[in-house]
């Protein structure tokens, strides 16, 4: 292609965006009136969770649709390959997306909202019901942020039963097996993941402040976990206090905490109330309490990863933090630096161990403690068809196998 038509192209595409951009925005908002103006009374309301699911998943394509798009403008007139293709950032995005997940960050972002109104029939104005829709969108793309850099950091092979993006980008290199395959890998599910938080934060970049900021804050808290998680993980630090900190950053709070708060904010109050703080902080304890037993004693078939790979990678979960104590530090000696990692045969006989010391029965004990509170919480909202789905959420995330 001559260096006109090259520019032809890429003039071609600056002019399309635009006019895409607006097209794609308009499918991801929730519908809430009829062509023909009138108000439907099967619009995406807030109380109908099905259509709410819907328009978070529109604004997530639409999300995607638009990196495609910008991303176009810059190929355009190259020539394509079989890495080019496998190395697209948003189709590593969009496969891990379509690859499973309950979506539980939305549902609980929709959730805040109605149980801080304490309404079941809130007003579906087509501005705040987009707020919702963005917010929720926002945390499902903060979620495949935090999976697809997770996956790199633990040199994870599989997720959601299917290879990890790294691994997708290096068995397309023309040496797989080798290092530079390996770093490119890396580095293309690291710019993946870069571009779902970018998703992420243009859907959250019109919020009003006090709702801005608390997502800036549950953003820091994630990533602050996580390194704590690697730094902890590094030194074998699995004492109980240090365990649950970063059970709460990287796990609990932004899977259900603050999901909850940040919707409650979008009513407009500036604080979001104390009960429900009080819930999502319960149940998110219970929630990375049953994903760390998942993590140790998961069927893999099931989970998608191998039984007891946060052992084996010294973890800082906090199961493995009750083990340290029910064993006297006997585990943190084991897996301390410069010792030789578990094979399979010792990670299974471990394993074996915490289950007779009763480390999963003392674990499933909390994790009922625990849920317990999170409904004590409830009794503050009255009764009624939101109260009645965050039960039922509760028991869904504190009793599960994956």
């Amino acid at each position: 292609m001559s260096g006109r038509q090259n520019d032809v192209a890429l003039d071609a595409g600056r002019s399309g965006l635009e006019g895409l951009g607006r097209e794609r925005r308009a499918a991801g908002r929730c519908d809430t009136e009829s062509r023909d103006g009138g108000r439907r009374s099967d619009a995406c309301r807030l109380t109908d969770a099905a259509s709410f699911l819907d328009a978070v998943q529109a604004r997530v394509a639409e999300s995607l649709a638009f990196a495609a798009d910008a991303g176009g403008v810059v190929t355009a007139g190259l020539p394509s390959s079989a890495l080019v293709e496998a190395s697209s950032l948003e189709t590593l995005v969009r496969d891990l997306l379509a690859a499973g997940g309950k979506l539980v960050r939305p549902r609980l972002v929709r959730l805040g909202y109605l149980a801080a109104l304490e309404c079941t029939n809130p007003d579906d104005d087509p501005a705040t019901t987009d707020a919702v829709v963005r917010v929720a969108a926002a945390f499902e793309l903060l979620h495949l942020f935090g999976l697809l850099q997770d996956d790199v950091m633990d040199a994870s092979d599989t997720r959601r039963g299917a290879p990890t993006a790294h691994r997708r980008v290096r068995a397309a290199a023309a040496q797989p097996d080798g290092p530079d395959a390996a770093r490119l890998g890396d580095s293309v599910a690291v710019l993946a993941g870069d571009l779902a938080f970018a998703l992420a934060n243009r859907l959250v970049r019109a919020l009003p402040e006090h709702v801005a900021d608390a997502w800036d804050a549950a953003v820091v808290e994630l990533v602050t976990g996580q390194r704590l998680d690697l730094v902890f993980a590094a030194e074998a630090r699995l004492d109980e206090v240090s365990t649950r900190r970063v059970a709460h950053a990287k796990s609990g709070a932004y899977t259900v905490q603050r999901p909850l708060e940040i919707g409650a904010l979008l009513t407009g109050e500036s604080a979001p109330p104390a009960w429900l703080s009080r819930f999502g902080a319960a149940l998110g304890e219970a929630f990375a309490l049953a994903d760390d037993i998942i993590g140790l004693w998961g069927e893999p078939a099931v989970t998608g990863k191998p039984a007891g790979e946060d052992l084996r990678e010294r973890k800082p979960t906090t199961v493995l933090g009750l083990a340290d104590s029910a064993l006297d530090g006997e585990l943190t000696r084991r897996l301390a630096p410069g010792r030789e990692p578990l094979d399979e045969a010792e990670t299974h006989a471990w394993l074996q161990r915490l289950d007779v010391a009763g480390v999963r029965a003392q674990a499933v004990a909390r994790i009922a403690e625990r849920h317990a509170d999170a409904l004590d919480a409830l009794a503050a909202l009255p009764q009624g068809a939101v109260r009645d789905e965050l039960t039922r959420f509760a028991d869904e995330l504190a009793v599960r196998d994956a």
